[in-house]
C-alpha cells in the first residue's frame, strides 16, 4: 500500500519534545548526582554556572551520520541533529521543561499570528543575524525551507515530513526580506513545529535554480552531501573526519547574545557503547549521551568526577502489527495478542533493572506530564499479561486451541508470526523473548527475526510484529504522519475513517483543549483496534564532567546541543 510521506521511526522534523523531562529522583535518588540533582525541579537550570575563556569539550555521539541534510528522511536522525545543531539557525526553541520559545537570538519580537482563512503568520528578523558569510538570514531562507518540504515545489525531494508545510499557500518577504509572512490556507495551531531549523537559500542557489523542481531537488541533495562549509549559528566546522568526529569552533559572525566560550566542541563517534565508559574514565571524552543498559549505568555512577543524569527521553516503544498479515487483519486476533503481552514484566526484566522510574505508557498522541495525557490502555486489558482474559477474547470471537495451536474460527492454524527488532538490541531482544514467551500461552507462535536495516524493514513492510521507538512530541498535528491513512509513519497500514476525521480536525481548531480531545477520541480508537501497543518511555543517560558547566538534557531531536553556545569551563 502506498503512503504518503516520508518519516524516520529515529526522528521527526518538527521539534520532539517531551512535557516532563528531568530525573525520577523521588523514586530513586540514584538517578543523578551532583549538578544534575535540581533537574527534575529547575530542568532548565541544572548544572548551571559561570563559565571562563578556553577549553574543549568532547562528546560521544553512538552512530554515524547518514548524510548532512537534517530534513531529509535519512538524515533526520538524532545524531545529526547533535552535530548540525551548532550551524543551523533555529527559529524556535524548545526548552527542557517542554515551553516552546521564539528565538530572541533570531528575531527582533514574538511573532504575529493573525486570522483563520487564511492564517498567516508575520516574522521580523534581527538585522545582526547573518551567515557567517555576511549574507542575510531573510526570507528566502523560509522560503526555499518551505519548498523543499511541502511535497508540491519539490516532488522528487525526500523530506522527513510534509505535514504543516503542505497546508502553507505562500511564504513571502517585505522589507528587503527581514520580514517573513508565512500564510496558511486553514488554521495551523501547531506552526511553531515548523522550521525548526533554516539552510541558506544564497548557498543552495548554487547547486540548482530554486525556482524550478530539478533545482531545488539539486540543492536539497547538496546539503545531504558534503559537511557545510557554512554556518548560521554558534559554530562552524573545523574539521570532518569521516565516521570518526567532527571539530566545530565558534562561528566569529555569530549574532547571538551568548557568544561561546569553549575553544571547541568535538563530537566523537563511538558506535561500541562498552566503549563510552572506558573512554570517560580515560577523559577522551568529557561527556556522553546514551541509551543506556544496566551495565553502562553501574559503570558511569562509579566514574570520579562525573556527573551524570538518568531521566526519560523523548523515545517510546512499541509493538507494531502489520494488518497486511492476513491473519493480523482480524481485530480479536490482535487484541488478544496485545492483551498476552506482559508491559510490567518486559519492563521489570529490561529497563526497570537501572532505571525504576519507568513505567507502562498508557497514550499514543500524549506523554506523561504533558496536557492531554489520559491513560485508553489499562481499562482494555492489554499489554496487561492477563491470560484468561485473552483467551476469552478468542473464544468469543470463533477461535479455538488444538494441541496448543491456535485455530482460527475457519478451521485454520494461526502461522507463526515473524517478529522484528534491530539487530544487536539487547533490551529488545530481551523483549522479543518474553513476547515470544507470553504469545505460546494463547496458542500464537513467534518466530524471532533480528533485522540490520530498521528504515528500510519498516518502508516494505517486511514484518508481522515490530518493535520500535518514536519520539514523543508536545505537537498533535505531525500525528497525523504516524497514524492516519496512508501515513508515511503508518508502517502497518491501519486505518480508520473516524479517526482520521478526528486527527484532521484536531491538527485544524486552534483551540488547543478541543483539539486534545479530539486527538484523544481518536487514540482510543486506535487503542481499542489493536494496532499499536506502546510499552514504555525508554531512559536517556547524560554524563559529563563536573568542571563542565550549563550542559544538560533536553528531550528533543538536538538533545543536550540546543544551548551549546553556553557550555564551558567553570570559572
Amino acid at each position: 500500500m502506498r503512503r504518503s510521506g516520508k518519516v524516520t521511526a529515529v526522528g521527526l522534523i518538527a521539534v520532539m519534545v517531551l512535557g516532563a523531562c528531568g530525573t525520577s529522583g523521588s523514586e530513586d535518588k540514584n538517578t543523578s548526582s551532583a549538578g544534575f540533582s535540581e533537574c527534575d525541579s529547575k530542568p532548565n537550570t541544572c548544572n548551571a554556572g559561570t563559565t571562563k575563556p578556553g577549553g574543549s569539550l568532547t562528546l560521544v555521539i553512538e552512530k554515524k551520520l547518514p548524510n548532512w541534510n537534517v530534513f531529509d528522511s535519512d538524515g533526520n536522525t538524532y545524531e545529526t541533529g547533535q552535530v548540525m545543531a551548532g550551524m543551523l539557525p533555529a527559529p524556535i526553541i524548545v526548552n527542557p521543561d517542554s515551553t516552546v520559545t521564539w528565538s530572541r537570538d533570531l528575531f527582533v519580537e514574538e511573532p504575529k499570528v493573525e486570522g483563520e482563512s487564511p492564517m498567516k503568520v508575520t516574522l521580523k528578523i534581527r538585522p545582526e543575524a547573518v551567515w557567517d558569510d555576511g549574507t542575510p538570514i531573510s526570507a528566502k531562507d523560509f522560503e526555499a525551507f518551505w519548498k523543499w518540504n511541502n511535497g508540491r515545489d519539490c516532488p522528487d525531494c525526500t523530506p522527513a515530513a510534509t505535514a504543516g508545510y503542505d497546508g502553507i499557500s505562500a511564504v513571502t518577504g517585505s522589507d528587503n526580506d527581514r520580514t517573513v509572512t508565512l500564510t496558511f490556507d486553514n488554521p495551523y495551531p501547531d506552526w511553531m513545529s515548523l522550521f525548526n531549523f533554516l539552510y541558506p537559500a544564497h548557498i543552495a542557489a548554487k547547486a540548482g535554480d530554486l525556482g524550478t523542481p530539478a533545482g531545488l531537488k539539486a540543492s536539497f541533495d547538496a546539503f545531504k552531501a558534503a559537511p557545510p562549509t557554512w554556518s548560521g549559528g554558534p559554530f562552524k566546522i573545523a574539521e570532518n573526519k569521516q565516521d570518526e568526529s567532527v571539530t566545530l569552533v565558534p562561528n566569529e559572525k555569530w549574532y547571538g547574545q551568548t557568544k561561546p566560550s569553549l575553544e571547541k566542541v568535538i563530537f566523537r563517534i563511538v558506535e561500541d557503547q562498552a566503549q563510552h565508559p572506558v573512554a570517560l574514565r580515560n577523559k577522551e571524552v568529557q561527556a556522553l549521551l546514551s541509551q543506556p543498559n544496566e551495565d553502562l549505568v553501574n559503570q558511569i555512577k562509579n566514574l570520579p568526577g562525573v556527573n551524570f543524569n538518568l531521566a526519560k527521553g523523548p523515545n517510546w516503544e512499541h509493538v507494531d502489527a502489520n494488518l497486511e498479515n492476513r491473519f493480523l487483519k482480524n481485530m480479536a486476533l490482535r487484541q488478544a495478542i496485545f492483551t498476552a503481552i506482559d508491559r510490567k514484566a518486559i519492563i521489570e526484566r529490561t529497563v526497570g533493572r537501572f532505571f525504576p522510574g519507568a513505567e507502562p505508557l498508557n497514550n499514543h498522541i500524549f506523554m506523561p506530564g504533558t496536557e492531554g495525557y489520559k491513560d485508553h490502555v489499562t481499562a482494555t486489558g492489554q499489554g496487561s499479561g492477563d491470560l484468561d482474559k485473552a483467551k476469552k477474547i478468542l473464544t468469543d470471537a470463533g477461535y479455538r486451541l488444538d494441541g496448543g495451536k491456535l485455530i482460527t474460527p475457519q478451521g485454520e492454524p494461526v502461522a507463526p508470526l515473524r517478529f522484528r527488532f534491530t539487530t544487536g538490541n539487547a533490551l529488545r531482544q530481551q523483549t522479543a523473548e518474553l513476547i515470544q514467551a507470553n504469545l505460546a500461552n494463547i496458542g500464537v507462535t513467534i518466530t524471532i527475526d533480528p533485522t540490520d536495516r530498521l528504515g528500510n524493514t519498516l518502508e516494505t513492510g517486511d514484518f508481522d510484529l515490530i518493535i520500535f521507538g518514536w519520539v514523543g512530541s508536545s505537537f498533535t498535528s505531525d500525528k497525523k504522519d504516524l497514524f492516519s491513512t496512508n501515513a508515511g509513519g503508518n508502517y502497518g497500514n491501519w486505518s480508520n475513517k473516524e479517526a482520521d476525521a478526528l486527527m484532521e480536525e484536531g491538527a485544524r481548531t486552534l483551540d488547543a483543549k478541543k483539539a486534545r480531545d479530539l486527538f484523544n477520541q481518536a487514540d482510543e480508537i486506535m487503542t481499542k483496534e489493536a494496532y499499536n501497543l506502546p510499552l514504555f518511555q525508554k531512559a536517556v543517560l547524560l554524563a559529563v564532567y563536573s568542571d563542565f558547566a550549563n550542559v544538560r538534557n533536553n528531550a528533543t531531536s538536538a538533545g543536550p546541543t540546543y544551548n551549546m553556545q553556553e557550555w564551558g569551563l567553570r570559572a
